[in-house]
């Protein structure tokens, strides 16, 4: 079995799901919160919300980024990994979009 580019990017994919998922468990957790504001917060059915939280489903970019936000404005206790997440989210989203610039070469300081 050999390893290729999808193998990574799914790799990859499930590691920025699960900060995701684990943060939507979080705030579940942490405090009582309407499913449905929750819910309406990320502009999902609670259907596709209860697939997020058990992680069944996985978590677009898009909501993952209103997750983040939600977090941030509304549960002060986990506003610092909403702020992880918002910038993981958009890291990725610079990167599908090729705005980030890969080199061919190594920085000078490391061509010696």
């Amino acid at each position: 079995m050999t390893t290729g580019a999808n193998d990574d990017d799914r790799a990859r994919s499930v590691r920025r799901r699960a900060r995701a998922v684990v943060l939507l468990q979080q705030v579940v957790a942490t405090r009582p919160v309407d499913i449905d504001a929750l819910s309406e917060a990320l502009v999902v059915s609670r259907t596709t919300l209860h697939g997020y939280l058990s992680g069944n489903t996985s978590i677009p970019l898009e909501r993952q980024l209103c997750l983040a936000l939600f977090v941030i404005e509304h549960v002060p206790e986990l506003a610092r990994q909403g702020h992880r997440l918002r910038a993981q989210v958009a890291a990725a989203i610079a990167f599908q979009e090729h705005a980030t610039v890969t080199h061919q070469q190594p920085p000078p300081a490391m061509r010696k």
